[in-house]
């Protein structure tokens, strides 16, 4: 009797624990929030140096400032108060984090550094691009660096690739695999930060991955090299929104060209990306 009473509440903690890793976030539509003058908002953060990080118990970041100017935005122009909650559960799992905006509704928003392509155009809404990605190719510092890509099988022959899955820097591991290095193999993490402690311990890896994060290297003095060949610069990253949101109109009448070159958006680029990476921005710009 004792044996059937645990397995009973046993099944019941886990459907309850699965039903919560897979709950639905909702929030306000901007239809009710003209006409309330208050949204209730539920802001779902990814871990990424500089875009969304939990410092000290608190979301901080590019993102975050950026809906911070997103709320002053709705209180001058409509009138709406906004009341955010940042939900955390998903912060070291990136996958989770798109499953979880994607299965909300209403006034629910990403945060973090997602990628916009046309996949993901069919299954969420997007704000204008808040930034233009780099997307860069590193190693250990101890490996030689690779001036032609079309050179990377020989000169990273026996190294594996880290990426995440879904994302796309995925996708430009497996162009580089289909046309440069058919015997390549990957291996698969949840997060980033984890590839980068494998890189800088270890030289027989090599990782696609965003610039922010060798920006944050360089800052932290890791022994991470950047091999100029593997540079792309066609990504833009956006706020992430279910696919029912009608979040979408007063976001495009917010984040701006005008917005994206005025002083409070550089400064919070220089404030948690650095000078280096409005100095970079500012080069391909130029360069556009």
């Amino acid at each position: 009797m004792k044996k059937l009473l645990f397995n009973s509440v046993l099944m019941i903690l886990l459907i309850f624990m699965g039903l919560k890793s897979h709950a639905q976030f909702s929030g306000d539509t901007f239809a009710k929030a003209k006409q309330s003058k208050t949204a209730n908002l539920t802001y779902v953060y990814s871990e990424a140096p500089g875009f969304a990080a939990n410092i000290g118990g608190e979301v901080t970041g590019v993102c975050a400032d950026i809906m911070s100017d997103f709320e002053f935005f709705l209180l001058d122009k409509y009138g709406i108060t906004v009341n955010s909650t940042m939900e955390k559960q998903h912060a070291n799992n990136f996958t989770d984090y798109l499953q979880a905006v994607k299965k909300s509704s209403n006034g629910v928003f990403g945060l973090s550094n997602t990628t916009i392509t046309s996949k993901r155009e069919q299954e969420y809404n997007f704000s204008p691009p808040y930034i233009t990605n780099i997307a860069m190719l590193l190693t250990n510092k101890s490996v030689p660096t690779l001036n032609d890509i079309s050179n990377i099988s020989e000169l990273f022959a026996g190294k594996t690739a880290i990426t995440i899955k879904g994302t796309t820097n995925e996708e430009q591991i497996m162009k580089i695999k289909n046309k440069h290095f058919p015997s390549l193999q990957i291996e698969y993490v949840n997060y980033f930060d984890e590839g980068m402690v494998m890189i800088s311990r270890d030289e027989n890896y090599f990782i696609n991955i965003d610039f922010t994060y060798y920006l944050d290297a360089i800052q932290s003095n890791k022994p991470i090299k950047r091999h100029p060949a593997g540079d792309q610069t066609a990504e833009e990253f956006g706020i992430l929104m279910p696919k029912n949101s009608d979040w979408v109109k007063p976001f495009n009448e917010f984040l701006t060209e005008s917005y994206r070159n005025s002083p409070s958006y550089r400064k919070i680029i220089a404030k948690h990306l650095g000078p280096n990476a409005l100095r970079l921005l500012d080069s391909v710009a130029e360069g556009n």
